[in-house]
């Protein structure tokens, strides 16, 4: 389809311009400027009113087809200063010298390489993406036409005929559309996977190697058991392999850590899951709101003895990540604008659905030398009752403290309730005294007794969820 361009003379007439792909936009406002008497060196060319570069090609610029450009006079003529041009021959050598841009590229080339273009069948000069072939069309094709005004130009001289330029190696050729194959030994989970990984979820993720045997290795678990009975008995042994067990609880690692459960989980919240063939964990109550104390560092002695298959991706790891990761690139981009008043509405809507969804929430209170006190807690009551419930068990408990979350470090008001607080319907805060000097790692927070009487992490998970399961029953019996 030809292209063409609209320049608007500074007179109101508008000039349409047939223009091709090399054709510079010099050349589109010489044509114009000869057509109505101007002279070209005095004006320049505006698109959306902004200057354009005159030595740059048509394919080259960005302009659309169509386009209306505006001719305006320049404050002073252009000048035409001396170019250097550098000829790169077969061998690979480079010849260079000064000429002007109104010097004929046949001039170029017997000035630099005099000697090899005799010895040419049918020379070519290249330069970007246009092509001069032969003596004659050299000796009608200026420097300034191919837009070379100043500076620097590179061109390359080689000896080929017109039908060899059209099969050289730097065309690009698109491969051809390979056929999809639908491999059915492939479980239908990892299609799926790569399937949301690969579309508009986004994120930056990719299935790698690995993530494909896990996947293959996981599946089998999935399908019912009619499938794993049409299966040989030796080789359903053999692609069986002990897989890590998936963990029972879901809490943060963050301080002020609120835990959302996927939908899929949400039974799983107020169940507890009861092995038959293990004893469930030791859980010690010290005091009231089912007051359990625990230490991470015996927590992180028992974490490093887990196998490395534990840390293996399985299917619902991956389909996780996948959520958090389409819920995470679709952000709010989309979301409506709200007032001030709009956006308090929806918090307290999403306080109120949080009231009907729990009745109660666990916090987690961190002291320095890495113990921990969990409590239950009401969503209505204050932070001044968490602060009234750490202080029975501490060992200097006339002295001031405050209770905050990282990062950064917030220290959290007394008068608001936790809901308020976002506690709901579990978080992990931080203990420091007002005191800097009694918040060494090396002092002794909780006192004595307490520390006796430690309850294992496991165990605390467990307390939480029997507490929370007997709530349940003892409500539905009501």
């Amino acid at each position: 389809m030809d292209k063409r361009v609209t320049v608007l003379l500074p007179n109101g007439r508008r000039q349409n311009v047939n223009v091709t792909a090399n054709m510079t936009l010099l050349e589109i406002l010489e044509t114009a400027c000869s057509k109505h008497g101007y002279d070209a060196e005095e004006h320049c060319l505006k698109f959306h009113n902004k200057v354009v570069g005159l030595t740059q090609q048509f394919r080259f610029s960005g302009l659309p087809n169509n386009c209306v450009l505006e001719m305006e006079q320049t404050e002073k003529r252009r000048t035409l200063s001396n170019v250097l041009v550098c000829v790169q021959l077969n061998d690979g050598s480079r010849q260079q010298a000064d000429f002007s841009p109104n010097d004929t590229i046949w001039l170029v080339v017997e000035k630099l390489c005099e000697s090899h273009v005799k010895a040419y069948e049918s020379p070519v000069i290249i330069y970007m993406r246009s092509e001069v072939i032969g003596q004659e069309q050299m000796r009608q094709t200026t420097l300034k036409s191919l837009g070379i005004l100043e500076g620097r130009a590179m061109m390359r001289l080689i000896d080929k005929k017109p039908e060899d330029l059209k099969t050289q190696a730097n065309v690009y050729k698109a491969p051809a559309v390979k056929p999809r194959v639908d491999n059915d030994d492939q479980p239908s989970t990892s299609r799926s996977a790569m399937a949301a990984g690969g579309s508009g979820g986004g994120g930056g993720f990719a299935l790698t190697s690995n993530m494909i045997k896990n996947l293959k290795r996981t599946a089998p678990e999935e399908k019912a058991s009619g499938s794993e009975a049409a299966k040989p008995l030796g080789e359903s042994n053999q692609e069986q392999q002990p897989q890590p067990e998936a963990p029972k609880y879901d809490w943060g690692n963050g301080s002020g850590y609120v835990m959302h459960h996927p939908p899929e989980r949400k039974q799983a919240e107020n169940e507890v899951e009861e092995n038959p063939g293990k004893a469930p964990p030791v859980v010690k109550i010290i005091g009231p709101r089912q007051a359990v104390l625990f230490s991470l560092d015996e927590s992180k002695k028992n974490a490093n003895d887990l196998p490395d298959s534990f840390f293996d991706l399985t299917v619902n790891d991956l389909k996780m990540v996948l959520r958090d990761l389409k819920r995470t690139s679709s952000g709010d981009d989309d979301a409506p604008l709200l007032t001030a008043k709009l956006r308090e509405l929806e918090r307290q809507k999403a306080m109120l659905a949080k009231l009907n969804q729990y009745k109660d929430c666990v916090l987690r209170i961190q002291f320095p030398d890495r113990f921990v006190l969990q409590g239950m807690f009401k969503p209505h009551e204050p932070l001044s009752k968490v602060e009234d419930f750490v202080r029975e068990f501490l060992v200097h408990s006339g002295e001031q403290f405050h209770l905050f979350t990282i990062p950064p470090k917030k220290v959290l008001p007394s008068g608001e309730t936790l809901l308020e607080l976002n506690f709901v319907p579990n978080a992990i805060v931080h203990f420091g005294f007002i005191k800097d000097s009694l918040n060494a790692v090396s002092n002794r927070f909780v006192k004595e007794q307490y520390v006796d009487q430690l309850t294992s992490e496991e165990g605390a998970h467990y307390a939480v969820q029997k507490y929370r399961l007997t709530r349940a029953t003892a409500s539905g019996s009501s």
